[in-house]
Parts: structure tokens; C-alpha cells; sequence
């Protein structure tokens, strides 16, 4: 049963994390017509997940995917409803497996590191997610030649990649100047 504080966390930081993604969408869909955006939404969603740990930083990213899913559908194909919304963000939630490192790292380098390196695997995760959904979608639509493997995986990690090292930036500069923000 989660507390009252829990539930307050998981609300205000998965509002945010909604929002940020929604900012994101704005300025650039016109770069990734097919869906996807350069979203700082990692940020509040890692947050959760050290603050929290990984199953509540898990449930927060997959119910912030959930909201995105009903607020701003791009559906083609019903593998996206699970593959491109509630999966890969709940993946995101996986930064919270560096919890204990980035909460009782005793080094500054050491803790920079645990939030890139969290970071990064729950990104690539998320671009799995995301790839397996669009080689579902597009592979019916490519002529010989274009791998539809390649172009799925190419087309999801230019915006998955710009988001974390985006948001893994942020991310080490707010544990920097507000480390009791980051950390439990």
C-alpha cells in the first residue's frame, strides 16, 4: 500500500514528466514525423524512480506513458498502444535499479556516473521498445533493399538518444546544485 507522501511524489513528478513530454512534442514534430520528440520527461521520471526505488519509479513512468497514451495517441498499429507508450516509459522507471548509488554514493563521481549510467540503460531500453513497435509497424511498407531493422532502429534513437543525454545532463546539474532534490 503506498503512503500518502509516496502518492503526492508519484503525482506531482509524473504531472511533470507528462508536461515535459508534451512541451517536447510541440517543437519537435516536425523533426520525427512518425512520432517521438527530444523530452526532458526522463528527468522527473528518474527522480521518482531514486527517491522511490525501481517498482515505484516503474509504475510512475508506466502510468505517465498510460496518460500519454490518452491525452496524444499516434497509432498505426495495436503493437503501439503497449510498445510506444506505457512499455518503454515504464522502462524508464529501471533508473531506480541505481538507487542505492546515487542516494548513498559517497562521491560526487561516483553518483554523476550512477545517474548517467541509469540514465543510459533505461533509455536503451526504451529504444528497444520503441524499435520493436516501429519494425512491427513499417516492415509490411519497405521495399527490397531498405531494411526496416536499420530505419526503425536509426529513426528511434536520434530522439531517444538527444532525451537522455539531454535529460542526463540536467539530471547531474540538479543532484550538483539541489542534491536533497535528486536524493532521498
Amino acid at each position: 500500500m503506498l503512503k500518502t507522501k509516496q502518492l503526492v511524489e508519484i503525482s506531482m513528478l509524473v504531472a511533470l514528466a507528462l508536461a515535459l513530454d508534451f512541451v517536447a512534442g510541440l517543437y519537435s514534430r516536425f523533426l520525427w514525423l512518425q512520432g517521438g520528440s527530444v523530452s526532458l520527461s526522463l528527468v522527473p521520471l528518474a527522480i521518482l524512480a531514486y527517491r522511490q526505488g525501481w517498482k515505484i519509479g516503474v509504475f510512475g513512468a508506466t502510468l505517465m506513458g498510460a496518460l500519454q497514451l490518452l491525452m496524444d495517441p499516434f497509432i498505426y498499429h495495436p503493437i503501439q498502444v503497449f510498445l510506444d507508450y506505457p512499455i518503454p516509459f515504464g522502462l524508464l522507471g529501471l533508473a531506480g535499479l541505481w538507487a542505492g548509488k546515487v542516494n548513498k554514493g559517497n562521491k560526487e563521481k561516483q553518483i554523476t556516473f550512477a545517474i548517467i549510467l541509469s540514465t543510459f540503460v533505461a533509455s536503451v531500453f526504451r529504444w528497444i521498445s520503441h524499435s520493436i513497435s516501429g519494425y512491427v509497424f513499417f516492415q509490411q511498407w519497405f521495399p527490397e533493399g531498405v531494411s526496416p531493422v536499420v530505419y526503425t532502429m536509426a529513426y528511434n534513437f536520434g530522439y531517444v538518444f538527444f532525451s537522455w543525454v539531454a535529460s542526463a545532463i540536467v539530471l547531474v546539474l540538479l543532484y550538483r546544485l539541489y542534491p536533497k532534490l535528486v536524493q532521498v
